[in-house]
């Protein structure tokens, strides 16, 4: 029997740079909002020797940007976080869908990313990643042959992909019967949540998706994986209560496969979980204690800590700042948009909107206002309390200083929904002083 170990030759990323050739030659024109109009022979590249300011009038409100020393102090401290722990990170590149992010992730020491979907890991393999978790079923038979194909093509390239069902495994056995298999497709058996996403209900319903994989000729078994996120509960004690259920039978699972020999012939048993609020959970239930034949990896696929948030995420993730004992993850997104005008009394309408900003959990946060050489906190002064496609409304008590043509600053809620709505954000320093850009693929 082994106890918890991770393999010297698969502990180091698979990846340490990404190719971003592509991306730092993309000239950076009318497609991209927020930038500056006319300029000319400036590439995404070369964002950084522009000398643009931010909040002074170079770039375009309404404006979703990056602080880069928040980003790169999140990546370095779940790094730590992860090394300390003896944890792998599979970062979930749903959040910011950018290469440049993931070639951060990188070269911080992260094992692999975490993809959800066939056309975020088409997104990747162009830019060079060369180890993908699919966090997700997959059975379209145009996708597992270009997965395949990608196998057999680059003895480099690792992947691994979610199946929870026999059903599943047979329509992925006839999309891939006729196509070249001699490296297999890893796949993890997946567990659920009784009313959650994908996932077997039952340790005996994944003890069948096991057996129609080890009957298989194109696939073969990884690991196990689950999604403790989907947790319900009234409160936060009590979906942590059931985390710990699940997560437990995660584990019983991938102890059931291994004394039934499920795992005979696999170099390290992979155990999967983890999103944004509860893989301190994964750590305690999963991280020690494996008494398997093989070496145990457990990996994390947190994904939104990368440039965390001001609501959600803040208050509930174990590194934000409202539960972490020492050093803390930080906001490092945030929204700046112009008063419009006032019409009412204590109300405020602002150039921003649905097509600007993540709207899906809460609106967003009010935190700076800057009128001229004025700079002023405006947080629990004001709230946002609707938005249109392009317009949001700000209520506040009528006697606070607010003004037509002042730019107020946001904090967001769930980042996943704030990228998805730029094609380009500027990177900037703690001056707003731009110092790169970064380029999403939705």
């Amino acid at each position: 029997m082994h106890s918890t170990s991770l393999h010297s030759d698969r502990s180091a990323p698979a990846t340490t740079r990404l190719d971003l050739s592509r991306i730092e030659v993309e000239p950076v024109d009318w497609r991209f909002k927020g930038f500056p109009l006319g300029v000319d022979r400036v590439t995404i590249g070369t964002v950084r020797d522009q000398g643009w300011r931010a909040l002074e009038g170079d770039l375009i409100f309404p404006l979703m940007l990056i602080k880069e020393r928040a980003l790169d102090g999140n990546i370095a401290l779940m790094a730590r976080y992860c090394q300390e722990h003896g944890v792998s990170l599979a970062p979930h590149a749903k959040t910011p869908m950018a290469p440049q992010i993931v070639d951060r992730q990188l070269a911080a020491g992260a094992w692999g990313v975490t993809v959800a979907t066939l056309q975020q890991a088409r997104v990747l393999r162009a830019h060079g990643v060369s180890r993908i978790l699919v966090a997700n079923e997959l059975l379209q038979p145009t996708g597992l042959r270009w997965l395949m194909a990608e196998l057999q093509h680059d003895p480099e390239f690792e992947a691994l992909v979610s199946v929870d069902s026999v059903e599943a495994l047979a329509a992925m056995d006839v999309a891939l019967k006729e196509v070249d298999c001699r490296r297999r497709l890893q796949v993890l058996v997946e567990l659920g949540i009784t009313g959650g996403r994908t996932g077997a209900r039952s340790i005996e319903a994944a003890l069948a998706v096991a057996v129609a994989v080890r009957e298989s000729t194109a696939l073969e078994i990884a690991g196990v994986t689950g999604y403790e996120g989907a947790a319900g509960g009234a409160t936060h004690q009590e979906r942590i209560a059931l985390v710990d259920q699940f997560l437990g039978e995660v584990r019983r699972l991938a102890v059931e496969l291994d004394r039934r020999g499920f795992f005979q012939g696999c170099a390290e048993v992979v155990v999967s979980a983890g999103g944004s609020i509860f893989f301190d959970r994964v750590v305690a239930q999963l991280g020690s204690q494996w008494e398997l034949e093989q070496p145990v990896r457990v990996v994390l696929r947190s994904g939104s800590y990368v440039v965390q948030d001001s609501d959600t995420y803040d208050v509930l993730s174990p590194l934000g700042s409202r539960m972490a004992r020492g050093e803390s993850l930080q906001p490092a997104l945030e929204l700046w948009a112009t008063v419009l005008s006032q019409p009412e009394p204590g109300l405020a309408v602002l150039n921003f909107g649905k097509r600007d900003t993540s709207y899906d959990v809460q609106l967003p946060i009010p935190i700076d206002l800057r009128r001229g050489d004025l700079r002023r906190s405006v947080e629990d002064e004001m709230t946002v309390t609707a938005l249109n496609d392009q317009h949001a409304y700000l209520r506040f008590d009528p006697r606070c200083d607010v003004a037509v043509g002042d730019l107020l600053g946001f904090g967001i809620s769930h980042p996943c929904t704030a990228f998805d709505k730029w094609r380009l954000l500027p990177l900037v320093d703690d001056d707003y002083l731009v110092t790169g850009a970064i380029q999403t693929f939705f």
